[in-house]
């Protein structure tokens, strides 16, 4: 029995809640001659959330979306769009963000191999080992503890209430910062990333795989697949203690 609509519904959804906020102040004053600095620089920033300097250091800025009368509304990145939102002041939705995203980074480590320029100094290849605490372990561990919470609060009946976990779920809650805290799995990913000097600044491309790497594994295939086992599992042992 499947509670959910689509396959990759949960994940997507929970990927999505790691939006990082970005901190105030200047660019840091860090070499970046190099493409091996630029991706010390880049690491660094993700460390900090200094998305200012993320942003300057990648192509996450995708350009701008316009309004139907032709005015700009909003700038719209690959990353961090939500919190990378002018914002009048911090409030409990941003300062929720802010913290679910310190702990999100906390763990996250790297280390720079191999860096391979291609000719003419325009474009490199650069090797990284991310290492952080397994989201997806993390991820699904809750969301399975949200499950059987609201089974027990509304019966069985829940099973066909709850098409959506992205319904009950609340992605920056103390529960899911408890269960990332006690999550004892690390999950480490190679990924090869590109740099392109662009106007004299090297800066790295983001794709999927970059993003995934250090957001630890949080949008993983098999935590989808596994967690659905365990849900078919849980409502199977219920239906048996009801028959019972």
């Amino acid at each position: 029995m499947r509670m959910f609509n689509s396959k990759k519904g949960i994940a997507l959804f929970l990927a999505g809640a790691v939006l990082f906020t970005a901190c105030g102040g200047r660019t840091r004053n860090m070499e970046t001659d190099t493409p091996k600095e630029t991706a010390e620089q880049v690491m660094n920033a993700i460390k900090e959330l200094d998305l200012k300097t993320f942003n300057a250091y990648t192509d996450n800025y995708e350009g701008v979306c316009w309004s139907f009368f032709g005015f700009p509304v909003e700038k719209e990145y690959k990353v961090f769009q939500e919190l990378l939102k002018p914002h009048i002041y911090e409030n409990k939705w941003y300062k929720e963000k802010h913290r679910f995203a310190e702990k999100v980074v906390e763990n996250l480590t790297w280390e720079i191999g191999e860096v391979q320029e291609e000719k003419g100094g325009k474009k490199a290849s650069i090797e990284l080992t991310l290492t952080n605490k397994d989201m997806a372990e993390a991820m699904e561990n809750y969301t399975m503890w949200v499950v059987e919470d609201a089974v027990r609060d509304a019966g069985i009946g829940a099973v066909s209430i709850v098409k959506n976990i992205s319904l009950t779920v609340n992605e920056c809650d103390d529960d899911l910062i408890r269960f990332i805290d006690e999550t004892e799995h690390k999950w480490t990913e190679e990924v090869t990333v590109t740099a392109v000097k662009d106007e004299g600044v090297w800066k790295l491309k983001l794709t999927e795989e970059f993003i995934n790497a250090f957001m630890g594994n949080i949008d993983s295939q098999e935590y989808e697949g596994s967690l659905d086992q365990r849900i078919d599992e849980y409502i199977d042992m219920l239906m048996e203690e009801i028959v019972e």
